[in-house]
């Protein structure tokens, strides 16, 4: 699938999708061999990357920056002349726990407190029963405790992980 149109927002990247765009290359990621990161674009982290070189970095890697934020929407409109719509982390998630339901991802959530996420493994068990979910962990780890976590994750095959 070819990779969609990339913006600058203030030296910030920002890719010109809209939620069915940006799914359908979610799909072609989790298919693809490669590990692929996709990160939400706000005008939040638009101005914090100005000043934070590990921020920009990462934006500048991922694989999808998804306009999370209608500030970046109407400033690629006005910067760009591009016609993006406004593509949501906190829908974008779901939509691809349900596209993953019907397709057969396997999903790891990690990160929040430890009720936090076992609530969100639950809500997502009772809106897509045919979502295989791998595994999950709070985010709550020290330092030490990382490797042993990402082992996990590697061992759980998950070909979609949520943090």
């Amino acid at each position: 699938m070819e990779s969609p149109k990339r913006v600058d927002i203030l030296g910030t990247p920002v890719d010109c999708v809209d939620m069915e765009r940006a799914l359908a290359l979610v799909d072609a990621m989790v298919r693809g061999a490669a590990p692929r990161t996709i990160l939400a674009v706000n005008p939040d982290k638009v101005i914090r990357a100005q000043q934070d070189p590990v921020l920009r970095r990462f934006l500048r890697e991922a694989s999808l920056l998804i306009p999370d934020g209608i500030g970046v929407v109407v400033a690629a409109r006005l910067l760009w002349r591009e016609v993006l719509g406004r593509v949501p982390g906190a829908e974008l998630m779901p939509a691809i726990c349900a596209q993953g339901a019907s397709r057969g991802y396997r999903v790891f959530l990690f990160g929040a407190a430890p009720d936090v996420n076992a609530a969100a493994v639950a809500e997502l068990r009772r809106r897509f029963p045919a979502l295989a979910i791998a595994g999950h962990h709070h985010g709550y780890v020290k330092d030490e405790e990382m490797p042993a976590g990402v082992e996990a994750i590697d061992r759980s095959r998950a070909n979609v992980l949520v943090v």
